[in-house]
């Protein structure tokens, strides 16, 4: 071999496709064999406290993620494609070439991921693609392993999109829908057993009462989150026992090559109240009360500046609607005030940044319900992903098809009835008692009400580009200043799910005793709430000696979803009148009176 080969060879870098080049000798052309010492990209540790996720650690998650679950998911993708090509071009008035480009698409994709290669750059002409080229040519570091995990991730997903994007037919193919449809169907049962429990949550309650199904509601949204299809790479996942959930058997195939449910999938699922009994001991902060409260107080408050005269300045309009006008006079005109000058929303809302479809969805919506119900907010606004994301985030076509769903639910089951003791000698047996049935009733009740809800406006669905942007929420401000202002509006904003989580600690390994406040870097637009159960190796607001005993024990448990946290920040920044313009107006406002936003 020559010295040019070898030196060739040598040469890749930390972006090389080898993640150990660095232990490759490089020669020097014409002289004696010196082994060149290099950089090393790859460390065998986990990642270090306040350096931020990425897979250069190999003891990380984020490492595993990238090396492992990542492309598993996209190999899924592809044989979903190759499997279901008919059905696919059928739904999605495709070609043998779209289907056939996409696969290949994903299979450079997967390749590059695999290899560790350097991002390409987006090829649609798009504002959107631009402003992710110009944040690819901006990185430090633009290779797969050695960027941040998060913005890895991120553009992983959107370029599993642009595949669609470049194509004729496939332009609304979401390869993850048929997953996320069968794990919602997979959860029905556990639906109508919450939508029973619910219906007598709804009545306006006392105080006391009020507070306690609150409490109950948000630790059903957060043991929800358990249902990643993510973390499970794509295998159907559903609540069955109070030590873990269950995920089809892989090895388990159906006539039509499809998973079947292990025996221990066919089992009765678990009660969700009863689920939050049994996983006490493992969620680690628990800030549902502090929540309770001042949610309620700060929502109290809102309502009276809301209520307030039409004259106060950067106020709604006032308290009482408009009066009807007399028959055959037209309706006078709703004047919204411009959303730069607003220091006082139209309304008391509350925000909800989704993320599981499915059962997850289901239980945002059940804590919405609620709050509307019992008086406490106006309307929900609810932030979804614009495209197909992290195998089962919520997209406003599966937002759709959950509330549909549930409206249209069929389901009955007898109950096993309880065993009763036999009666004393000479005493008559007792009545037999009429079988007791569990169905769909409650479940349609809500979602013809959910539905309702949707039409008038009470529920916004919103799906914002930065939701799917790589950016963590420090740096909201920076990229999308008009989202920063529009969660100002909210009394309290709900952060649901492991990435959401990820991007407000910045994608930080910070200390684990570091406070919740303090973690979230000045990212205050309105209190914060987080929702999670624990899927990767961050976390703060854990007692002194928490994290080393939990990971003693295990030293995969942050990596799981076994253990969870409800967190608060209570902290939000005034509301004032922007200094930048409405992005609808470019450089000019066109005075207090918006013409253009009808609701915000």
């Amino acid at each position: 071999m020559s010295s040019n080969a070898n030196l060739s060879r040598g040469s890749s870098g930390t972006g090389g496709d080898n993640e150990n080049d660095w232990s490759s000798p490089d020669f020097i052309y014409g002289g004696p064999f010196i082994k060149v010492e290099k950089a090393r990209p790859f460390l065998d540790t986990a990642t270090p406290i306040n350096l931020e996720l990425q897979g250069t650690f190999k003891k990380s998650f984020a490492y595993y993620s990238l090396k492992e679950r990542l492309p598993i998911i996209l190999t899924k993708i592809i044989d979903y494609c190759s499997r279901e090509g008919s059905k696919i071009k059928s739904s999605n008035s495709a070609s043998d070439e779209d289907v056939r480009s996409y696969i290949q698409y994903i299979t450079k994709l997967k390749n590059d991921l695999m290899t560790n290669k350097k991002y390409d750059l987006l090829t649609e002409d798009t504002a959107e693609a631009k402003l992710w080229n110009q944040w690819i040519q901006s990185a430090d570091n633009q290779y797969y392993f050695t960027n941040t995990w998060v913005f890895t991730e991120c553009y992983v997903y959107r370029r599993l999109r642009e595949g669609c994007e470049l194509s004729k037919g496939l332009k609304n193919f979401d390869p993850f829908e048929e997953q996320k449809q069968t794990s919602f169907t997979n959860s029905l049962e556990v639906m109508c057993v919450v939508a029973e429990r619910l219906t007598a949550m709804l009545p306006e309650s006392d105080k006391d009462k009020r507070k306690a199904d609150f409490i109950t509601l948000l630790k059903i949204c957060l043991w929800a989150n358990k249902c990643d299809l993510s973390l499970s790479m794509g295998e159907q996942v559903s609540l069955k026992s109070k030590d873990n959930i269950q995920t089809t058997t892989p090895s388990a195939t159906d006539q039509k090559g499809g998973q079947k449910p292990s025996a221990t999938q066919l089992s009765d699922p678990i009660d969700p109240f009863q689920m939050i009994i049994d996983f006490k001991d493992k969620l680690l902060v628990d800030d549902s009360g502090k929540i309770a409260d001042q949610v309620i107080a700060k929502a109290e408050a809102m309502a009276k500046a809301v209520e307030g005269p039409p004259s106060a300045p950067g106020s709604a309009k006032g308290s009482a609607p408009p009066s009807p006008p007399p028959e055959g006079e037209p309706a006078e005109e709703v004047k919204i005030p411009c959303p730069t000058k607003m220091v006082v929303p139209q309304a008391v809302m509350f925000d909800i940044v989704c993320d599981n479809s499915g059962y997850e969805l289901f239980a945002d919506l059940c804590l919405a319900h609620f709050l509307i119900s019992q008086k406490i907010v106006q309307k929900i606004r609810f932030h979804v992903k614009k495209m197909p994301w992290f195998v089962s985030d919520v997209t406003p076509r599966d937002f759709k098809f959950v509330v549909d769903s549930c409206a249209k639910a069929s389901f009955n089951r007898q109950l096993p009835s309880e065993p009763k003791p036999e009666p004393p000698e000479g005493e008559a047996p007792p009545e037999v008692e009429p079988p007791k049935f569990l169905t769909s009733d409650k479940l349609k009740e809500i979602g013809e009400q959910w539905a309702r809800y949707v039409e008038d406006g009470t529920f916004i669905v919103l799906c914002d580009d930065f939701w799917t942007y790589p950016h963590v929420y420090r740096d909201m401000k920076k990229y999308d200043y008009n989202m920063y202002r529009k969660l100002q509006y909210a009394v309290a904003v709900l952060f649901k799910g492991d990435l959401n989580y990820r991007k407000l600690l910045g994608e930080r390994n910070v200390n684990p005793t570091v406070g919740f406040e303090a973690a979230l870097q000045g990212f205050m637009p309105a209190p914060v709430i987080a929702l999670r159960t624990v899927k990767a190796d961050l976390i703060c607001g854990l007692p002194k000696g928490k994290w080393e005993l939990l990971t003693k024990t295990d030293d995969k448990w942050m990596q799981t979803g076994d253990y969870g946290v409800i967190q608060f920040c209570p902290k939000a920044e005034p509301l004032k009148p922007a200094d930048r313009p409405c992005a609808d107006y470019g450089d000019t406002c066109r005075g207090v009176v918006c013409p253009v936003h009808k609701d915000l």
